[in-house]
């Protein structure tokens, strides 16, 4: 069994600080007064840190971060309609199972996960199907931890016409949005990321214009976010059982993230980004991206001599989790990397252990019979992952 403290390295959920803990203490009726101004403070302060004005509104929604993307998708696309799907890693790929799931119609433009997606590309695929409606796209793809343009594509869809859906569930918080600035139709994103709460609230900010009986679908009833909206518009209640005490802690994360800033949240990150590649690379473990492209949420690590497959990064894993560190425990396949997340209340003492444990490793790796353990398990058959 792994202590009861471990050190939370993973790009979400993540190292909480101890006055979002210590907020979920509180017992709280969901239709009580208190509550919703709980959830009035949350909606108003979500929408303010995206610089969005009046003419924006901002919908809390049960669930991880693919429940409200699940949501948008089903709730404000009608059957007529086609998404342009940008995939450059596994959260683009979610958005068009859920869009093949629900049998709605949807391209997808695929980029290598080590590449942002292309504008050029884009403006293509729209230049030659006046048939899409929507474009789609991951702010900071997980995957990698890459940054994509998100300016010049809702500038893009803009000059053509075509709403915009923007999936900035781990870069809300940590990377400046200005809705001001650069407008959008819909952005969802989570609490569990760069907000740094627990799991359970996701969210959408969306245009009110997009807010009519016309222009959304009742395709369910737990993800409509029209009838969600309504809701909160009416009586300031959630439809159905809200999770309260998660609530309070997304609440108590924005509240610190006001004081902290964007800026100042973007900084602490990439001091520990940068921390983690300065010791990592001695190593022979090299980020997969290029600097320009590498945002401070997580670090996609390769090492094809130390860590070339899954089952060497399951022993890898199990090592940093015997010293009490956990990063992210799924190896990429196609990439032959791992990811190492940067968020959260991660200290930098953290970093410098995980450095270290990966020394060991490394060094017992390199050592005489050092792949015996790689090699029973191979023996042994499929990996369990532990």
């Amino acid at each position: 069994m792994i202590s009861r403290h471990p050190r939370l390295l993973t790009p979400g959920p993540l190292a909480l600080a101890p006055e979002v803990k210590a907020s979920m203490q509180n017992d709280l009726g969901s239709r009580d007064i208190s509550f919703r101004q709980v959830t009035r403070d949350t909606r108003q302060w979500i929408q303010e840190l995206a610089h969005a004005g009046p003419d924006y509104s901002t919908i809390p929604m049960q669930g991880s971060g693919t429940f409200v993307i699940e949501a948008a998708l089903t709730t404000f696309l009608k059957d007529s309609d086609k998404v342009l799907v940008c995939a450059n890693g596994v959260y683009g790929e979610t958005a068009a199972k859920i869009l093949r799931r629900h049998r709605l119609g949807h391209v997808v433009l695929t980029r290598p996960i080590t590449e942002p997606v292309s504008v050029e590309e884009v403006a293509a695929r729209l230049a030659a199907d006046p048939q899409i409606t929507h474009l789609y796209f991951v702010h900071c793809e997980t995957t990698s931890g890459i940054l994509n343009p998100l300016p010049d594509l809702l500038a893009l869809a803009r000059s053509r016409g075509v709403t915009s859906i923007v999936d900035s569930m781990s870069a809300f918080g940590a990377i400046e949005i200005d809705a001001a600035r650069h407008p959008f139709d819909i952005l969802i994103s989570s609490g569990n990321k760069c907000v740094e709460a627990p799991p359970g609230i996701a969210f959408a900010i969306v245009r009110r214009a997009m807010l009519t009986p016309e222009l959304t679908v009742a395709r369910t009833y737990t993800l409509d976010l029209y009838d969600q909206w309504r809701g909160f518009e009416e009586n300031g209640e959630w439809r159905s059982t809200p999770p309260t005490h998660v609530a309070q802690a997304l609440r108590a994360g924005l509240m610190a993230l006001r004081q902290e800033t964007v800026a100042g949240r973007h900084a602490r990150y990439a001091a520990i980004r940068d921390r983690l590649i300065a010791g990592l690379r001695p190593l022979g473990f090299s980020p997969i991206l290029r600097p320009e492209v590498q945002t401070p949420i997580c670090v996609a690590f390769r090492n094809d001599t130390v860590v070339p497959d899954a089952l060497a990064f399951a022993d890898y894993y199990q090592h940093l989790r015997n010293a009490r560190l956990l990063i992210y425990a799924r190896f990429h396949e196609a990439s032959r990397s791992f990811r190492i997340g940067c968020i959260g209340q991660i200290e930098p003492g953290w970093v410098d252990e995980l450095v270290e444990a990966t020394r060991a490793f490394v060094s017992a790796r390199r050592q005489p019979g050092g792949g015996a353990g790689l090699a029973r398990r191979a023996a042994a058959g499929p990996e369990q992952r532990p």
